[in-house]
């Protein structure tokens, strides 16, 4: 294939004139955006690029043959909307400036949950029902056991137990674990700032450097800030500065790819390979693996940092949202990749 960045090849682009937020993953892509609205780009359509196989075994690439649908816009804000998540039951869980939580139903039906009296820059849903924000150091949680938490901290990051049984709240104090119900198990750690879960449990990092697995407790003194962590398999993927790196507690962390002069702004896991996705200030966007420098480049610098990126539930694409209002979304299916970054 072309040394062209795979977006170019199995990818298409919106351009959006506000800055993306965030984006989660329902049937389509959903990106939180700076004008108030959730944009909704499909990851497939009629005459989209693909790749397939060839009878040497190979693959070849079938280029677009149709121009992507327009981006779907949502007014779900008045201000801007700063955060989202796939919701439980189809659709997406916003939060925004203007202090509302809302659904996006999946016909982009928009249902109010709550106006509270302040900007919402955090929301979680997920297993078990769960739909939750938090403003300041309180944790809102929707829905027939609505309940609130005073964390007893800034809350800085929320993330839904896989089984949906707790939601991970990192803040000043640690992280607390909840059930929604009564008082949660809190595991101290001072400035932590991001939280995610493996399949082990949960992870945090804190503002001086140090990444924390809690199942069992284990701790990295890392010396650089870290600036994003994302949950794989039963460890923690970590950007550094430049480098991406993977570490399972009890042993060394690993690079993943070769580490780049811009700072990596936003990271993600792939769900069943171990294929990381990176992206960084300059808006530029690699794909790597744990203990190895190839790259594959899928994105070039441009259009502001990278805020946004997450892969689809089963893997095969990859959303890419920047700080200069660029969305995009790019096929990222098995024929790509070789059988040794499979995981499950």
């Amino acid at each position: 294939m072309s040394a062209r960045p795979l977006l170019d090849l199995l990818g298409a682009r919106w351009r959006v004139g506000v800055p993306a937020a965030a984006v989660a993953w329902d049937e389509v892509a959903g990106f939180a955006l700076g004008d108030g609205t959730l944009a909704l780009v499909p990851p497939a359509w009629e005459g989209a690029p693909a790749l397939r196989p060839r009878g040497d075994g190979g693959v070849e690439l079938v280029p677009l043959t149709a121009p992507a649908p327009p981006a779907a816009r949502v007014p779900a804000h008045r201000g801007a909307c700063l955060a989202v998540a796939a919701d439980p039951d189809g659709g997406f869980l916003t939060g925004g400036s203007d202090g509302r939580v809302v659904r996006v139903m999946p016909d982009a039906e928009v249902r109010a949950l709550a106006h509270l009296d302040s900007a919402v820059p955090l929301v979680a849903a997920g297993p078990g029902g769960w739909r939750a924000c938090a403003t300041g150091r309180t944790v809102h949680r929707f829905g027939g056991d609505a309940s609130r938490l005073d964390a007893g901290g800034a809350v800085a990051s929320l993330a839904v137990e896989p089984s949906g049984a707790r939601l991970a709240i990192g803040h000043e104090g640690g992280v607390s674990l909840w059930a929604g119900g009564g008082s949660p198990r809190v595991l101290r750690a001072p400035g932590t700032l991001g939280v995610v879960w493996n399949r082990e449990g949960p992870g945090s990092f804190t503002g001086d450097g140090t990444v924390h697995a809690w199942m069992p407790p284990a701790a990295i003194a890392l010396g650089e800030t870290v600036g994003a962590i994302a949950g794989s398999g039963g460890g923690f993927i970590v950007a550094v500065g430049g480098r991406v790196l993977s570490w399972r507690p009890g042993a060394d962390p690993v690079p993943c790819g070769a580490a780049n002069q811009q700072v990596a702004t936003r990271i993600a896991s792939h769900p069943r390979r171990a294929l990381i996705a990176a992206g960084y200030a300059n808006g530029a966007v690699v794909l790597c693996q744990p203990d190895s420098s190839a790259l594959l480049f899928v994105r070039a610098a441009g259009e502001g940092a990278v805020t946004a990126l997450g892969f689809s539930p089963r893997g095969d694409h990859l959303a890419i949202g920047t700080q200069g209002g660029e969305i995009a979304v790019l096929a990222t299916p098995d024929p790509l990749f070789r059988d040794d970054t499979r995981t499950a």
